[in-house]
């Protein structure tokens, strides 16, 4: 890869993972790690309003992190690119490592070793 790409790629990777910062965001994406699902579905999966989820699904949609469809009155949402997939995979991974012990909290946000006292 040339710098020239690299630049775009790290812009747009960047505008990704800013678009990504918000835990309920990446609730929505995991969600749909599974297949496309309706405003109403993930509006129960992660267990906001309506309003709210929506914000959050047009915000990605404009973002180009969620595609959609609409089919009757129902909007159908799902990942747009095989790049968030793979950061999904990623962040899951990590998890799992966490889960299971190979990986400490403390090893990924080195602000979780220092007291909440300090």
């Amino acid at each position: 890869m040339n710098a020239v790409n690299n630049i775009v790629f790290f812009e747009a990777a960047s505008k990704v993972l800013k678009a990504l910062g918000h835990p309920e965001r990446l609730k929505i994406i995991e969600l749909l790690q599974t297949g496309e699902q309706t405003v109403g579905r993930i509006q129960q999966g992660i267990g906001l309003s309506q309003p709210v989820t929506s914000q959050h699904l047009r915000f990605m949609q404009n973002n180009n992190i969620l595609a959609s469809r609409k089919e009757g009155t129902s909007t159908y949402y799902s990942l747009a690119s095989d790049m968030i997939r793979k950061l999904l995979e990623c962040m899951n991974s990590c998890r799992l490592d966490l889960e299971t012990g190979e990986m400490q909290m403390k090893d990924i946000f080195p602000e979780s070793k220092r007291s909440k006292h300090e």
